[in-house]
């Protein structure tokens, strides 16, 4: 760790959150943002989509999570499966991921290998239609609905989309899961992929990071080259607007091939960059990050009630998601809850010490660091700064409204937005296990 700080510092200067990186756009309208860092010999690329499963219509739920796949199967330059085939042979790899905001691609390769992604990343953002034939699509819906198959299969695989169907009310652009619908997938037609292609995939609604060993000014020539030729077709279509939709109390259950009994308490609460979400997240941490932390002591090291217990908050566009859980081999969940809602009441009652808020903190900054230290990590962090504030340089003054998070602001936001009124519950037994909270509701995933 203290090779790993140097190195930061030496990078940075004093400050391991300064941002030495410079943005250009494009005529197409591309925003391109670019940082050197020669402490390695690996760059990293990332290209965000302002495009998530927020924005499927009505006949279309799970087609921003079909281009995460259709954009590895071929385009103009590019046959189908050699994207990988040929990053790999250059040293390098590649992952993606979508979300309810957004979709992002991201590859890791060595700095010779820059031009090849380059070329790669630009046909696939001008040019796919021209390799996507119905074969392709057909193959990338079996691939959907077996990922989908999968994921369920695991133990407690459903948990997740289960309780954001409870958490965010039908019309609530979250409510649906960004895997889609077995429905929807199995309909997807040619021509109706296409157009959502057309409407989301273009210049100006992206952002191409590169973060590493690269001289800028030679980065942006090679952008430049492989990127003009990309067509502008105008300016982002209008996204999905927020709905203002907020669940009431609920509880509901869940019967899955599972060995464990597991309960969810989830609150929605806010936006990402919104003023409490910096105490938010403190508070979960506060909860649960490890012995001598409230949740983790009283559930599982004091007592052993809980064979696993966690708090997290995490944020969104719209909204965030303040949620606590608890497994035990056996039906002790209605005690769980109530063990849980206590030490989330004591804190509304009574503010955390300062050195539980300090330990917090600096858990929460060693992990962003560890981010950081990733070129990939970093790349996704200057592109969301970019994103959210219109400037890659935004992680010391982010980082400031946790440093400024008091004990009062933690036990504020707890009585703020953990309140009971407002608290969605699930339970997750095994089929035809009795250990539910009662009066829970079954839960159908579409």
């Amino acid at each position: 760790m203290f090779w790993m700080l140097l190195a930061q510092v030496a990078l940075a200067g004093s400050d391991p959150l300064a941002v030495h990186a410079s943005v250009h756009t494009l005529p197409n309208g591309l925003t391109v943002i670019l940082e050197e860092d020669d402490r390695t010999d690996q760059v990293a690329l990332n290209v965000h989509y302002g495009v998530g499963s927020r924005d499927e219509k009505p006949g279309e739920l799970g087609c921003a999570h079909l281009f995460e796949h259709i954009m590895f199967e071929g385009s103009k330059d590019v046959p189908p499966n050699d994207f990988d085939t040929w990053l790999t042979a250059a040293g390098g790899w590649n992952n993606a991921y979508t979300s309810e905001d957004e979709t992002v691609y991201y590859m890791e390769f060595p700095s010779g290998a820059l031009d090849l992604a380059l070329f790669l990343e630009s046909d696939r953002m001008g040019f796919l239609l021209d390799g996507l034939t119905q074969t392709n699509l057909e193959n990338q819906q079996s691939v959907v609905l077996q990922e989908r198959d999968q994921d369920y299969a695991e133990p407690n695989g459903r948990d997740q989309d289960a309780l954001t169907r409870l958490q965010y009310p039908e019309g609530h652009p979250y409510h649906h899961p960004v895997i889609g619908t077995v429905a929807d997938v199995k309909g997807f037609r040619l021509a109706g992929v296409k157009d959502f292609w057309r409407r989301h995939y273009r210049p100006r609604n992206a952002v191409l990071t590169l973060v590493g060993h690269i001289d800028p000014d030679e980065a942006l020539a090679r952008v430049q080259h492989w990127f003009s030729d990309v067509p502008d077709p105008g300016p982002a279509t209008p996204r999905t607007e927020k709905v203002d939709l907020r669940a009431k109390a609920k509880v509901g259950v869940l019967e899955d091939h599972v060995e464990d009994d597991t309960v969810y308490l989830s609150w929605q609460t806010v936006p990402i960059g919104a003023p409490d979400e910096a105490a938010l997240d403190i508070l979960a941490q506060i909860l649960s990050g490890g012995r001598g932390t409230r949740l983790d002591d009283r559930l599982s090291y004091n007592s052993s009630l809980a064979t696993d217990d966690n708090a997290y908050h995490w944020t969104s566009e719209f909204d965030g998601q303040f949620v606590i859980t608890a497994t035990a081999d056996g039906p002790r969940l209605s005690r769980l809850k109530k063990l849980a809602e206590k030490e989330v009441a004591k804190l509304q009652q009574q503010p955390p010490t300062a050195a539980e808020v300090q330990r917090a903190r600096q858990q929460l900054r060693s992990d962003l660091l560890d981010n950081l230290e990733d070129p990939v990590g970093r790349a996704r962090a200057l592109s969301d700064c970019w994103r959210r504030h219109g400037t890659p340089d935004c992680l010391a003054e982010d980082w400031a409204r946790y440093v400024a998070v008091t004990p009062e602001d933690v036990s504020r936001v707890a009585r703020t937005w953990l309140g009971t009124a407002d608290e969605v519950v699930l339970s997750t037994v095994p089929e035809g296990g009795t250990g539910a909270i009662e009066g829970g509701t079954p839960v159908e995933l579409p």
